[in-house]
């Protein structure tokens, strides 16, 4: 939440706080005025604590919800319920008053009357508020744990599902193989040592994916270039895949550990979904004024515009919802991903996928490498 907004929402505290002062301050000044020309202060003190203790109360209320854990909105919440105990108590009390004035009936002190109405309703309604409040901010709190379990499980499922399909592959090839060579074997378990480690990296990772998603992270400066490296060497280690990258030196974004499953899932996705017998992947990273831009293309066969909508929010994350867990990460993250209309790769239809993440300056200048791995060996 910005600053501008901050302070609106602060207003409500600073509402209820200054009705407490200023109905303290008038009992105060009321009740003087009335010892002075009864020339006693036992009456006009007992009254001032009537009415006036529970409008510092009410002061102190407002103190109270400026620094309560709630949420700004809520805290306005609070500040709209006690101000509308102010105005319902009042206007009763001054309705009931102007009765009995209509009826020339003689009516003593309605302006003590009144203060306790409008100090007793601004607590009542603060008290009512921050109960009304506390109940729905709880209710969201848990709604999002439970979107957050439910996200991360369907992310386990799916990211998990990817790493044990290629450590069956390579192990069914080692079983039906008929004379592996030693080096065939050897290549062949280092494949299944790197995915199995990957997978544990994705466990490690769960709880602030978790957090993430429930929007109750912390985030720091994470090297998007780091991590699109070695998710591009993981892919062509993997798979018959060429990944051709364009990376500066650095490029440090506002994220945590769950940008790794971001970027794994836009590659993995487009190496997926791609027919052919050699699959070809472009990652892109640019550093902009902002933002930090990720593009991700393929040469496959594209996602048709009136399908893109669907691929956003897909099932549970287990069958083609890597594009989902991407985007969903990387909104929490402030950022922005789209498919781009330009298309992927060469010349066939194939996908661009554009990410935007907030930059986190470093310092360090960007200067670009472009490499080429399977023309370089890998």
């Amino acid at each position: 939440m910005d600053m501008d907004t901050d302070r609106r929402w602060g207003v409500g505290p600073l509402a209820i706080g200054a009705v407490g002062f200023v109905l303290a301050a008038t009992a105060l000044v009321y009740h003087g005025a009335e010892a002075a020309a009864l020339g006693s202060f036992g009456g006009p003190l007992l009254a001032l604590l009537i009415d006036g203790v529970p409008a510092v109360v009410l002061a102190y209320a407002g103190y109270r919800l400026w620094n309560a854990d709630l949420g700004a909105e809520y805290r306005w919440v609070v500040a709209v319920w006690s101000l509308g105990g102010v105005a319902v108590f009042t206007s009763a009390v001054g309705l009931t008053v102007a009765v009995r004035l209509l009826e020339d009936r003689v009516v003593t002190e309605p302006a003590f009357t009144l203060l306790v109405a409008a100090s007793f309703g601004g607590l009542a309604g603060a008290l009512a508020g921050y109960y009304r409040a506390r109940a729905v901010a709880d209710a969201t709190r848990a709604e999002r744990a439970s979107d957050a379990l439910a996200f991360v499980n369907g992310l386990i499922r799916h990211d998990l599902r990817n790493d044990m399909q290629v450590i069956r592959a390579y192990a069914e090839e080692i079983e039906d193989a008929d004379a592996p060579t030693d080096a065939a074997v050897t290549d062949h378990a280092t494949v299944v040592r790197e995915k199995t480690d990957e997978a544990f990296e994705r466990i490690d990772t769960a709880g602030s994916l978790a957090k993430t998603v429930a929007g109750e992270a912390d985030y720091e400066p994470v090297d998007l270039v780091a991590i699109a490296d070695d998710a591009a060497a993981s892919v062509e280690s993997a798979t018959a895949a060429t990944v051709t990258t364009d990376l500066p030196e650095r490029a440090p974004v506002v994220a945590n550990a769950g940008l790794r499953s971001v970027v794994d899932n836009l590659v993995e996705n487009a190496v997926e979904h791609d027919e052919g017998d050699d699959p070809r992947v472009a990652l892109t990273v640019e550093r902009r004024e902002e933002t930090v831009r990720l593009t991700v293309s393929d040469d496959g066969p594209g996602i048709p515009p009136e399908e893109r909508p669907a691929a956003y929010r897909h099932g549970d994350g287990t069958d083609g919802g890597g594009l989902r867990i991407a985007a969903t990460l990387v909104e929490r993250y402030g950022g922005d991903l789209r498919i781009d209309d330009d298309g992927g790769v060469g010349a066939g239809d194939g996908t661009t996928v554009v990410v935007e993440l907030p930059r986190a300056d470093d310092g360090a200048a960007g200067v670009s490498r472009r490499t080429d791995r399977r023309a370089i060996g890998g």
